[in-house]
């Protein structure tokens, strides 16, 4: 498992001791303003920096061509020591990068907002989109060090907090529902600078850690952390969402797919409902499936799916259910 270190300045003591021949920072270009404790390690011996862009844009396949090039070009070796700066799609795309480059090269992540903090950063996964579906293409590659430091949120808007959120009351929902008692005193306004932020993060961490140790390849128990995924990575990239509001539109649609299906009581879903509400999230819940999507899921076998269910708030489990039990409850 990945260390785990609070702070930039924590940093610079973690890298001198695991040591490198290179150290290449890839920042997005939006969090360099607010890099200020970066500077020391930016202007430290043999440091290169790669400037990048942010976004979906950066799971494509031509985003990793190019930053596999600028490794090249820097000539970094298997020593090197890579770092992703900025949000989930960066330590998303520069780990499988890393993955791949020499047969795998060592990195560190520094997540900057809410959901890379809380979900993204952590467990091992790296991955690229293709074809139009989210997340076809990736490895396991562990980052060696991930950097949770809180005053990188402290500048997100709305939208990016809303992100976040989609993981984090995922998490109450499959394990933790202290998650979610924190969460019914804040509001999507108030969440950035609340002193129960690092609670709430330090809780989703724990939930998805829990999982990650027990199956860190995902063949098994760790699929519950699919919660709202299997319906929420079908309409994400087609409906041009975010990843945290298609994964919160996904629980509902899931939670609903199951109350018919018999295997989650309606409680469950007026639950997300009313928390939704109270944090002040307005989701667009008539949106088109794509059952192309769905059936592309990784969790599909012979036309099979392993679905995470919802048993009772903070309790879940794994069934098989066929994909004529689930196509139709969509619609």
């Amino acid at each position: 498992m990945a260390d785990m270190i609070k702070s930039v300045k924590d940093l610079s003591l973690f890298v001198k001791k695991v040591g490198y021949s290179k150290l290449c920072f890839v920042v997005s270009n939006k969090i360099l303003s607010q890099a200020e404790s970066l500077i020391p390690l930016l202007t430290a011996p043999n440091a290169l920096v790669i400037i990048t862009g942010d976004g979906e844009q950066l799971k494509e396949w031509s985003f990793i061509e190019k930053i596999l090039a600028e490794f090249v070009e820097k000539g970094l070796d298997r020593k090197s020591l890579v770092v992703a700066v900025g949000g989930g799609t960066v330590g998303d795309s520069v780990g499988f990068a890393c993955s791949i480059y020499l047969r795998g090269v060592r990195y560190i992540n520094i997540p900057t907002t809410l959901v890379a903090q809380a979900d993204s950063s952590h467990g091992g996964k790296t991955a690229v989109n293709f074809k139009g579906y989210k997340n076809m293409i990736g490895t396991f590659h562990p980052a060696i060090a991930t950097v949770i430091e809180t005053k990188f949120l402290e500048t997100l808007g709305p939208e990016q907090i809303i992100d976040g959120l989609g993981e984090i009351i995922k998490a109450g929902f499959i394990k933790d529902p202290s998650i979610l008692k924190l969460l019914e005193s804040e509001t999507v306004g108030s969440l950035a600078t609340s002193s129960n932020l690092e609670s709430i993060i330090q809780k989703a961490i724990a939930v998805k850690l829990h999982y990650v140790k027990k199956d860190p390849f995902d063949k098994g128990v760790r699929q519950i952390l699919n919660v709202g995924h299997t319906v929420g990575h079908a309409i994400e990239l087609s409906n041009n969402l975010s990843h945290g509001r298609a994964v919160l539109v996904g629980m509902s649609k899931e939670f609903e797919i199951c109350e018919r299906l018999g295997l989650t009581h309606f409680s469950v879903r007026q639950k997300l409902n009313d928390l939704i509400n109270k944090l002040g999230i307005k989701l667009l819940t008539d949106i088109e499936i794509d059952y192309k999507a769905v059936m592309k899921d990784k969790k599909i076998e012979a036309n099979t799916l392993t679905l995470p269910i919802i048993t009772k708030i903070g309790k879940s489990s794994l069934v098989k259910v066929h994909q004529s039990d689930i196509i139709p409850s969509i619609h």
